[in-house]
């Protein structure tokens, strides 16, 4: 992650060289040494004549050159403003499809920092993941920059604007005080929308002092500069979702990866038979494992929660049931009553079973609790936080999520090889936004020659 970073960093650095070098791609007259050297030699081909409005004359040069540097201060603050909507638009989408994922490491692991923010108290506002709500306004502002004609238009995206640049300080406060780990992506969304903060301020100070045509000659463009940022918004979306469909799975702990055997699909879950999510997800599991049969083998590893009572006892009746049971056994203990798990009680939970004598002597046995004590250690080696986690196959989900499994299951079923290296979503991106800024330069810059050239030429008097 942090060589993608100092990557993606160096991009953006380039992408800044571009857009402050926009008159690069400017329309210009041809004024070369050659042109400039004609025009020093033109007097000289016959006496010299004093102009006819000569004051108007002097002055035509610096006001054009005062307006072609306006004109290129707008452009480049339009620019840096877009890139930064750039980034924070394909961070979030990173974020949401982090979010959807719930264990596939397509952007983040189980043990970063993005997991550490994304199950903490401040990760939603009224139950809505804050990368979709960011998703959402990073976006409407872009689209409001490409449509913004009127100068109220300007102030008010900076104002908007500094409202996310304010919300930015408050989450990246969250992460180093209250919950001690940063989250890369969380960190690109929120520099970027402090980056979209000041210049959008700089934008709408343009744009007021900015003769309106001028400005949206200038900075705005036309359709082609629109479509440009158009489509690189859409990249930026479409993109990360892309390669979160198809993450590169990391290689399985060695005790997970010893459990696989060839020709067979291995569920491996990490459960608590007190945990309501895992209770919840049980029977949709167990549905969803039905068609494939022989094909499938289903392990249970326990992790009795400190904060669940009833989560050791039902563990160690499930590890003391007969194997040929134990699908029996776990129906039972997900559904029965948590009152029931106890020591004294989770035998009768089970006796429909037809328990063997030796039952409650496998209860009490040091190498029960010793079998349970192993599955915790690997659950806390894997770092994954939350229960239900489920390894299917190679995919880890993590939490109460159905459609993840159901999606997992198919990919395994059928062998699904492919993954996009995390590296080639920051290439792709870059050449994205970076077409995105010359298709943008050279049209407003066309916009802004043609305004100059259309402007009429200071009026005479007749000889």
């Amino acid at each position: 992650m942090l060589l993608n970073s100092i990557a993606l960093l160096l991009a953006l650095m380039l992408l800044v060289f571009l857009a402050g070098r926009g008159n690069v791609f400017a329309v210009r007259p041809a004024r070369g040494r050659h042109g400039a050297r004609e025009s020093a030699e033109a007097p000289r081909a016959g006496p010299e004549v004093p102009p006819r409005d000569g004051p108007a004359t002097q002055a035509e040069g610096p006001a054009t050159s005062t307006g072609e540097a306006q004109a290129g201060r707008a452009r480049f603050v339009v620019t840096l403003f877009r890139l930064a909507l750039f980034v924070a638009i394909a961070a979030s989408a990173a974020l949401v499809v982090e979010y959807q994922n719930a264990g596939d490491p397509a952007f983040c692991g189980v043990s970063s920092g993005c997991f550490a923010v994304r199950v903490s108290p401040y990760s939603r506002l009224f139950g809505v993941p804050l990368p979709n709500l960011g998703l959402a306004a990073f976006t409407t502002l872009l689209a409001a920059s490409l449509l913004a004609r009127e100068r109220w238009h300007h102030v008010a995206i900076a104002a908007a604007s500094a409202a996310g640049g304010l919300a930015a300080t408050v989450l990246l406060g969250l992460q180093a005080f209250a919950i001690g780990a940063f989250c890369a992506w969380c960190v690109a969304v929120d520099v970027a929308a402090l980056a979209a903060a000041i210049t959008s301020a700089l934008v709408a100070w343009q744009a007021w002092r900015m003769p309106r045509a001028a400005f949206d000659r200038a900075a705005q463009g036309g359709l082609p500069a629109t479509t440009a940022w158009g489509a690189a918004a859409v990249a930026a979306v479409g993109l990360p979702f892309l390669w979160g469909s198809y993450p590169v799975i990391p290689p399985l702990p060695p005790e997970l990866a010893a459990l696989q055997e060839p020709g067979k699909i291995t569920v491996v879950a990490f459960t608590d038979f007190e945990c309501p999510f895992c209770r919840r997800l049980h029977p949709e599991l167990s549905q969803m494992e039905e068609p494939y049969g022989d094909r499938l083998r289903h392990v249970r590893k326990m992790v009795p929660l400190p904060s669940h009572p009833g989560a050791l006892p039902a563990a160690k009746a499930y590890v003391c049931a007969p194997p040929d049971k134990r699908e029996q056994a776990a129906a039972l203990l997900y559904s029965a009553s948590p009152s029931k798990l106890t020591d004294d009680r989770v035998a009768s939970v089970l006796a429909p079973l037809g328990l063997p004598a030796g039952f409650e002597a496998c209860l009490a046995a040091p190498e029960t609790q010793a079998k349970i004590d192993a599955d915790v250690a690997l659950y806390g080696r894997m770092e994954a936080r939350g229960l239900p986690a489920t390894y299917v196959g190679r995919r880890l989900v993590v939490g109460y999520n159905p459609d993840r499994l159901r999606d997992a299951l198919r990919r395994e079923a059928a062998g699904d090889p492919l993954s996009l290296p995390l590296p080639l979503l920051f290439v792709a991106l870059f050449g994205v936004s970076a077409a995105a800024v010359v298709v943008g330069s050279r049209d407003r810059s066309r916009g802004a020659s043609g305004g100059s050239a259309a402007a009429p030429p200071s009026s005479a008097a007749a000889p």
